[in-house]
This record gives C-alpha cells, sequence and structure tokens, in this order.
C-alpha cells in the first residue's frame, strides 16, 4: 500500500512538472513588453532579412485602390491586422488614428489595416465600411475574407503591427494591444526606419 501511495505522488507530481512546463512554452509565444523581429517563415532575401509578402486575394479595398507592396519602394509600411468585432483592436483604434494623423503629410510613410476575418459574421463588406466610417478609420484598408495575407505574413494574433522599411523588408512587429508603452516603442521604431536611407539593389 505504501508502495502505491509512493507511486501515486510521483505521477501527480510528474503531471505537475509537465503541465508547468507546458504553460511556461505556450506562454513564451504570447505578447512581450518589447516588439519581436519578423518570423524567420517570411521569405528571405540574400541579406538574411525577410521581405514584406505581396498584399493577395484581396476582396476589396476600403478608403484607397488598391495597394502592391512591390510599389511602395521608398517608404516605410506599418500595416496591422484587425477585425472590427475584436475589443483587443478597438483599442488600437486610437494609436491607428494618430498615426494617421500625425503623418498624413508624409509621404515616406503608407498605414495599411489588413482586416481579416475571425467569425464569418465579419466577412460582410459593408458592415466593415459601416464600422470604418462610424469609428473614423481613414487608412487603407484591405478586406482579406479568405485570410491569405494573414497565412502569408505568418500572423497570429487579433491584433498586430508590423513595420515594414523602405526597402520593403519586414524589421519589426508587435502583438496584441498596443497601450501606451507600445504605442511609444513601435513610434521610435517607425521614425527610425523613415529616417533610414534606402539601399540600392536590393
Amino acid at each position: 500500500m505504501k508502495r502505491y501511495r509512493n507511486r501515486s505522488v510521483f505521477c501527480k507530481l510528474a503531471t505537475l512538472a509537465m503541465t508547468i512546463s507546458l504553460l511556461i512554452l505556450t506562454g513564451s509565444s504570447a505578447q512581450s513588453d518589447e516588439p519581436e523581429r519578423a518570423y524567420p517563415a517570411l521569405t528571405s532575401s540574400p541579406t538574411g532579412k525577410h521581405r514584406a509578402p505581396e498584399l493577395t486575394d484581396v476582396a476589396a479595398w476600403i478608403n484607397t485602390k488598391a495597394i502592391k507592396m512591390a510599389d511602395q519602394k521608398g517608404k516605410v509600411v506599418l500595416v496591422h491586422f484587425w477585425t472590427h468585432s475584436c475589443i483587443n483592436c478597438i483599442h488600437n483604434y486610437p494609436y491607428y488614428k494618430e498615426w494617421s494623423k500625425k503623418y498624413q503629410n508624409n509621404k515616406d510613410l503608407i498605414m495599411v489595416g489588413i482586416h481579416t476575418p475571425e467569425f464569418s459574421s465579419e466577412k460582410n463588406i459593408l458592415r466593415i465600411k459601416e464600422k470604418v466610417k462610424e469609428n473614423d478609420l481613414k487608412f487603407p484598408i484591405a478586406v482579406d475574407n479568405q485570410t491569405a495575407n494573414w497565412k502569408a505574413w505568418y500572423n497570429r494574433y487579433w491584433p498586430c503591427v508590423y513595420l515594414v522599411d523602405k526597402n520593403g523588408f519586414v524589421r519589426y512587429r508587435w502583438e496584441g494591444e498596443l497601450g501606451e508603452a507600445g504605442y511609444k516603442k513601435m513610434s521610435a521604431l517607425l521614425e527610425s526606419l523613415l529616417n533610414e536611407k534606402t539601399e540600392t539593389n536590393k
């Protein structure tokens, strides 16, 4: 009987240890306080950087005509994934609008929102347009109803912000709500990219 009890305790401890390990591993993929580098899975260049995927299979464009990443050479591109029913995305609206206002006359920056639905009800383009107007969102928006761009960018969370440099390479990303701290850090990184010169033959 004593052996059985000892074995039972051992099993419980082993299970607890495995559970803790799993939580640590899964927790490490959540948002950190620091913006992270882009995923290695994005298309690599000979320089070891990762080129931003082209925007593809867009169901509709809102606030703009169709945009191609290939045409943005010499510009910094701020890309963010969102969906209109996501409360965390809604919490980021003030920061998106602040960037839009601050850089509205800066030809070296373009901000693109990629609206990827989490639920089928979020695919209604008229509804998306209503929400865009209701929340005074004036930046270009690509409606990603087939999740083609979500997959191409290897995106994982709503919301998520990416910074693409003037040569078309993804340099930074921020997963989850920005908050004041995230907004300040990404704004500083954005400014640093705007001050970089465009490299040639890349």
